[in-house]
């Protein structure tokens, strides 16, 4: 089982009626995702900007191969023609964001969401971001635990990079709490100029609404 995630971009002035085709998702769609070995999928978007997270087995090139090659998903793009403004990449084949970061822990109880957040990186400085998500520091990964990420999984292309979990009790108040520690602090300091945008000018993340999930 993969961990994947792609890219895909929307025609301007399209996306509340992408919203509405995707509000739900048919039996049949979905029966055809999991029949492809795609599980948990979720589509966020933010403004024309969309990704799709999917767990895909054995492999993502061989899930998606599977499931674009169904009747149904066929239909599906075919009914998104005046829609989906890029979906491939210029060699050919879907828009990959590779995996760079992955952490999890048990779940606690209590209520949960899923969230997204992107970021832009120098890419001078990709080299320092990847080493230090491949190997994150020990009382980092703790802090991370504790503050209610789960799940928790960055994503690379180029300069882009992008954060799938499940937040516990919600966003927000996983943020906060990750934002007050001192590892925080300090791993932020490590980074340095490796960071070029993280939030907007009010502070806020910038984070992409979900679309539609099928388990």
């Amino acid at each position: 089982m993969e961990r994947s995630l792609n890219y895909f971009r929307l025609f301007p002035g399209t996306e509340s009626t992408f919203d509405q085709l995707h509000a739900h998702i048919t039996e049949e769609t979905a029966a055809d995702m999991h029949a492809a070995g795609l599980h948990d999928v979720t589509v966020f978007r933010r403004g024309t900007d969309c990704w799709r997270y999917a767990l895909a087995e054995p492999d993502r090139e061989t899930a998606y191969r599977r499931y674009l090659d169904r009747p149904a998903a066929r239909k599906r793009r075919h009914g998104l023609r005046g829609i989906l403004a890029e979906l491939e990449a210029p060699d050919g084949g879907l828009i990959w964001f590779d995996e760079v970061f992955h952490t999890d822990a048990p779940a606690p109880d209590g209520p949960w969401e899923r969230g997204f957040f992107t970021m832009v990186i120098d890419t001078e400085h990709a080299e320092l971001y990847d080493r230090l998500h491949a190997e994150p520091w020990p009382e980092m990964v703790e802090a991370i635990a504790e503050a209610g990420y789960r799940d928790y999984t960055g994503f690379r292309r180029g300069a882009h990079v992008v954060y799938y979990g499940r937040y516990y009790p919600d966003f927000g108040t996983v943020i906060d709490r990750i934002g007050a520690t001192d590892v925080a602090a300090r791993w932020g300091e490590t980074l340095g100029d490796a960071i070029t945008t993280f939030t907007d000018e009010d502070g806020r993340n910038f984070t992409a609404s979900e679309i539609y999930h099928v388990d």
